[in-house]
């Protein structure tokens, strides 16, 4: 054999052993990776999942706390009205009637006495007031030998206790005829004796209902209970949580416990599926590894020839996304849009429509491409609300409901909506946890609006959202921007904050708004020169009265 032959196979032999050596480092690396995403992707959407189910419990815990709170407030401020009228026992079906009627939570309410407290009435005198049937008062003496109030519960424990009280939930045979609680003040007299119990009743169809309805996953289930432990909503449920599932509960102010319980399995199903593919791919992929190692170049050529492609692509979507968003602002607008990347989730929208300027600035939630297609839903949403010249309040709301639809990304839209009169200067608007506006006077002076803030749009479906409404005087600059020029950074992650914008607004509070919006740009560049743009900047600048000036 010559010598050049035995060169050649050594030559071969390294290259195998090379090849091998690759290839086993690169397999070990690759399960390793494969191992490491399906734990964390696991992790993270569980982790995501509680944050999820928290914050639907903390909501449903604010709500029942809320309506319980307005029961309660009702009740003891009418305990006095009671005292001034002891005179007259039938003035007591008058107070019941008014908390019934006054208060959309009360179905029934009674004052009910100590044994013989007015000879006159007998032994029981219980002044019980409802709604009926029609949605009128219904007056009922309730006390009786086949009604012993004094030995019922509502009235009872109130009276040893001497403290208001919720009862447990009870079926109100022979009153308002539905399931209830009652809420129970016991009113006592300069002696220190009490002498009745002020009652208020809540229906819990309504809550029941709301709480059985709330399914963040498929087989999620939400469950009630009493002070007790009693199970008022929900399938019977185990005493000691599955390991399986992720319960979260919260208990309200009067001691009931919202508990929402949801499957490991809904949670990860698409963390599963991942692993699945996963494992599939790796058993597919070790087996192409070392074919991959002898056509890596040719493989690097054709990821740079897609990497461009794409580039292409997000060059596309960045024109049409641009042609959508950046119009042509009449003189009394300015406008800024300024992606962080080829596409972004900013935009802001106007149009104008009998004498009235619809305008709107919103922040999606995210970067890049998820959060502008999130962006676009939001914009024509927007565009044919105010084309049917709806307030900002339904505005918003039929934005919020159109993002929330099939919503399995969580993701949201912070949103302000106005519609500004241009003649006066009235504006009516709506915010959807957006930032404040920037109040520019004519004077040069410049401050924040203060504007309720409603919850954001895309995560909660049939929120109501509510309207504010506000005039301004003629000349005044409205500034409405997202949080990317606030949070614009320089290279020592300084943010551009809020002080530095008011000192500009001040200094060009007579700039025209394209001219204002052109200042604004200029100084966030000068002041992040350097810096990489972190977030997507966006803002509208609106002179009051400026169609009468134009």
């Amino acid at each position: 054999m010559s010598t050049r032959a035995n060169s050649a196979r050594l030559k071969t032999r390294s290259v195998e052993r090379i090849n091998f050596a690759v290839v086993a480092v690169t397999a070990t690396l690759f399960l390793a990776i494969a191992a490491f995403v399906a734990f964390s992707t696991s992790k993270m959407m569980e982790d995501e999942a509680r944050s999820t189910v928290e914050n639907v419990v903390k909501a449903t815990v604010g709500r029942i706390d809320r309506q319980m709170a307005s029961v309660e407030s009702a009740v003891e401020n009418s305990a006095w009205i009671v005292a001034e009228h002891l005179s007259d026992p039938d003035y007591m079906f008058r107070i019941t009637g008014e908390l019934v009627q006054n208060n959309p939570f009360i179905v029934g309410s009674t004052v009910a006495f100590e044994p013989n407290f007015f000879p006159s009435k007998g032994y029981y005198y219980s002044a019980f007031s409802c709604k009926d049937a029609k949605g009128g008062i219904k007056r009922i003496q309730q006390g009786g030998e086949a009604f012993k109030y004094h030995d019922m519960e509502w009235y009872r424990i109130p009276k040893e206790s001497r403290k208001p009280s919720w009862c447990e939930p009870y079926f109100d045979e022979g009153g308002a005829e539905v399931m209830m609680c009652t809420y129970s003040v016991p009113l006592i007299n300069r002696a220190g004796n009490v002498y009745a119990v002020l009652t208020a009743d809540i229906s819990l169809e309504d809550l029941t209902h709301h709480v059985a309805a709330i399914k963040p996953y498929p087989d999620s289930h939400a469950v009630l209970f009493s002070q007790s432990g009693k199970q008022l909503v929900g399938a019977p449920v185990d005493a000691a949580p599955a390991s399986d599932t992720v319960t979260i509960a919260g208990k309200t102010s009067n001691g009931w416990t919202v508990e929402l319980v949801c499957p490991l399995a809904n949670i990860l199903q698409g963390a599963r599926r991942l692993v699945r593919r996963i494992a599939l791919f790796s058993v597919v992929g070790l087996g192409l590894i070392f074919f991959v190692s002898w056509s890596f170049s040719t493989r690097l050529q054709r990821a740079t020839a897609a990497n461009e492609r794409l580039s292409s692509e997000l060059g596309i979507a960045r024109n049409i996304q641009s042609s959508v968003l950046k119009r042509k602002a009449p003189p009394y607008l300015g406008t800024m849009l300024c992606p962080a990347r080829e596409v972004g989730g900013d935009f802001y929208d106007f149009q104008e429509k009998d004498g009235l300027l619809y305008f709107a600035v919103g922040d999606a939630s995210g970067k890049g491409i998820p959060a502008a297609l999130f962006t676009f839903l939001a914009c024509a949403g927007f565009r044919m609300a105010a084309d049917m010249g709806l307030p900002p309040d339904e505005i918003v709301a039929r934005i919020n409901a159109l993002l929330c639809r099939d919503n399995d990304a969580c993701m949201f839209v912070t949103l302000f909506v106005g519609r500004l009169d241009l003649s006066s200067g009235r504006l009516e608007y709506c915010n959807a946890g957006h930032t404040p506006l920037v109040v520019v006077e004519p004077g040069g002076g410049a401050e924040f609006f203060a504007a309720k803030s409603n919850v954001v749009a895309g995560v909660m479906d049939g929120y109501a959202y509510a309207m504010q409404e506000t005039t301004f005087e003629p000349g005044t600059m409205l500034l409405a921007y997202t949080d990317g020029v606030t949070e614009a950074e320089r290279t020592d992650h300084e943010q551009y904050g809020n002080k530095r914008l008011l000192a500009f607004a001040s200094v060009h509070a007579k700039d025209a708004p394209a001219s204002f919006v052109e200042n604004l740009e200029r100084d966030l560049d000068a002041f992040t020169a350097g810096a990489e743009q972190s977030d997507d900047i966006t803002a509208l600048a609106v002179l009051v009265d400026g169609g009468q000036k134009a």
